[in-house]
């Protein structure tokens, strides 16, 4: 428990140092995004998936549930619902992301640094601005390489992403902020509390 809540406190110290810098680059005031993170539900949401079927020069034909073969989708293409997520490097591929022209590109994470994804609350305050980032999670033939590895090596077979869901707090407005509230943002981004936007969310993915 103290690890976890130590690493997920660094994460959203992570968050909040770049909305920060992110608010000063757009012009607005340093706290213009930090200050609304205050209080606010952010979620530490590690999750694991088992490769030790991957790593199998031939698989059986059969797998149960929980068991990844290439090609399993472990997260399917979305973006997320919050302000920033905060993603610690996975030891194994399977991450693809697209770029606003609309690019896949896989990510590599250089050892010690972390990745960073707009969430829709972040593309809402700026009006689209900045948006919301289209990434999913499949089992690709990079991860089974690299699971391929791993196993010959001795290491573990367990993919594990820790991630933190940094969010804007519930009683927060969402709305554009500053050079971002023209009138055209203003019908295209209606003034919304942060708990009723993310409860709908909720509700249209069936997980409330």
């Amino acid at each position: 428990e103290t690890t976890m809540n130590a690493w997920g406190s660094s994460l959203v110290e992570t968050a909040t140092t770049v909305a920060e810098m992110a608010a000063l680059g757009f012009g607005l005031e340093r706290g213009a995004f930090s200050s609304k993170m205050n209080k606010a539900p952010h979620l530490l949401a590690p999750t694991g998936s088992d490769l030790r079927l991957l790593a199998e020069d031939e698989p059986p034909l059969k797998r149960k549930a929980h068991e990844v073969r290439l090609g399993t989708v472990l997260a399917g293409f979305h973006t997320d619902l919050n302000f920033l997520s905060v993603h610690g490097k996975s030891r194994f591929p399977g991450l693809t992301v697209w770029t606003r022209s609309g690019r896949a590109v896989a990510p590599v994470i250089p050892e010690g640094c972390l990745l960073l994804q707009a969430g829709q609350q972040f593309h809402h305050l700026t009006a689209g601005h900045v948006l919301a980032g289209f990434h999913e999670v499949v089992a690709s033939e990079k991860t089974a390489v690299a699971a391929r590895k791993a196993k010959a090596s001795g290491r573990s077979l367990w993919r594990v992403s820790s991630t933190c869901f940094a969010h804007i707090a519930s009683d927060e407005v969402l709305e554009p902020l500053g050079r971002f509230a023209t009138s055209d943002a203003a019908a295209d981004f209606p003034p919304t509390l942060a708990g009723d936007q993310v409860k709908a969310e909720l509700i249209a993915i069936s997980l409330a």
